[in-house]
């Protein structure tokens, strides 16, 4: 007998950045993923810095890339947005989940810059810790608050679609990375991504399923810009476009001009402290979760793609760095050339979105990983090509100083508790 397969249309992931909006729709096909449509469109640099100019922009803006790209259905799974969602750590003692979250409700009262019954709660229990002698529960708590969450779903809701549903953002960047845990080994496996956005970057390391660290840091693209601007005397639209040539140049061997090591130079200091604070972070994840350990970093984000980013975080950690790639293993021939070259880790939180109803793992059939030092075909070389440029960058500028690298088992569908949600694979439980 044939059995055949009926391909199921997933929820648009609507990504509203600073910089640019991205949609993308999934079908979903037995155990496969392809990409049924995708748009993207870049804000006016005038209103990238204005929320009460950029927003009432984006509500068109919407509208007009549902219209003009084969998007299918009216449900829509979008982030909250980055200014309006808080995030803190708690460690408490060990208890039952009913009294872990009211004990976070109370703490909520002194965590946050406002009352705890205005603000959604919610909690991710991060895992056990040691303090001193001490056995200590330590949990994420996001909250974000009723008011600014009712502002902007009723913005929203004038493009004229249902919103099935609203993220966190840290929820739906890892999901790219639940999609892949099948195997019992997999589920001991460390993982970091650095999300590197327009004005902002998020760090998270988890473990298997489980997110055990997140923290947002104010150092994004625009920073790095500004950096460009200043030292060359140029726009930050010339500058950008500039930083997207040189990201370009991955050839080790390449005679070093003057414009190429002005940008290098400009973009250093900022590029060093990102590589701090995540070397910060891993000491702390290091520290605090005992046992296995990251053996890489992945780079996502709008700002990621960069090669004289990647070689410097290369140089300062004591693992591994490689530029993400959040649709591996996903058919995106129906995405347009233009949006699918290179890595396409700017895809990655509205790919993650997307992503919110289903339950799959989607990795590759043959379970065969990839060796990193194969040639990436969609950037012509290595990772051991990656280190050769990091070598390029440490001859060029001092050496970043190094800092030494670093219960309960949630699963099932995801489940939609109050404002926001929890990832694929993991429930938030709601205080």
């Amino acid at each position: 007998m044939i059995r055949l397969t009926r391909a199921q249309l997933q929820p648009i992931g609507i990504d509203i950045g600073q910089d640019s909006i991205k949609m993308m729709q999934l079908e979903v096909t037995g155990n496969t993923l392809s990409v049924a449509a995708a748009a993207r469109q870049s804000f006016p640099s005038e209103v990238r810095d204005h929320a009460d100019l950029r927003m009432p922009l984006a509500v068109e803006m919407i509208r007009q890339m549902y219209r003009q790209n084969g998007f299918k259905g009216k449900n829509a799974v979008l982030a909250m947005p980055r200014e309006v969602l808080h995030a803190k750590n708690l460690r408490l003692p060990p208890m039952p989940l009913a009294d872990l979250t009211a004990a976070v409700q109370f703490e909520a009262r002194n965590i946050f810059p406002f009352e705890s019954d205005q603000a959604q709660i919610h909690v991710l229990p991060a895992g056990d810790v040691r303090q001193g002698a001490d056995l200590k529960q330590e949990v994420i708590v996001l909250a974000a608050r009723h008011d600014e969450i009712s502002a902007f779903l009723e913005r929203i809701h004038l493009c004229g679609l249902e919103i099935s549903s609203l993220d966190a953002e840290p929820l739906a960047l890892y999901r790219t990375i639940d999609r892949f845990i099948r195997r019992r080994e997999d589920e001991q496996e460390v993982h970091v991504l650095v999300d590197v956005g327009w004005q902002r970057s998020n760090v998270l390391i988890g473990k298997g399923r489980e997110i055990n660290f997140f923290k947002p840091m104010d150092i994004g693209g625009k920073q790095l810009h500004e950096a460009v601007s200043r030292k060359l005397g140029i726009t930050m639209d010339e500058a950008r476009a500039l930083r997207r040539r040189q990201a370009e140049c991955v050839d080790p061997a390449a005679p070093r001009d003057p414009v190429r090591q002005a940008v290098v130079d400009a973009t250093r200091p900022t590029m060093e402290e990102l590589a701090r604070e995540v070397s910060m972070c891993l000491r702390y994840y290091s520290v605090t979760f005992r046992g296995h350990r990251p053996n890489k970093v992945r780079l996502t984000g709008g700002e990621s793609c960069d090669n004289l980013l990647q070689g410097v975080l290369s140089t300062a950690l004591t693992i591994p760095v490689e530029i993400g790639r959040p649709l591996y293993s996903v058919d995106t021939s129906r995405m347009r050339p233009a949006d699918r070259r290179g890595t396409m880790c700017e895809w990655a939180l509205a790919f993650g979105l997307s992503l919110r109803m289903t339950n799959g793992t989607y990795a590759p059939r043959d379970g065969t990983p990839r060796d990193p030092n194969a040639p990436r075909p969609d950037l012509g070389v290595s990772n051991a090509e990656v280190i050769d440029l990091g070598r390029e960058l440490r001859e060029i500028s001092p050496e970043a100083p190094k800092e030494p690298s670093a219960e309960e088992r949630r699963g099932g569908k995801p489940v939609t508790v109050g404002g926001l949600v929890a990832s694929n694979g993991m429930e938030a439980r709601h205080a």
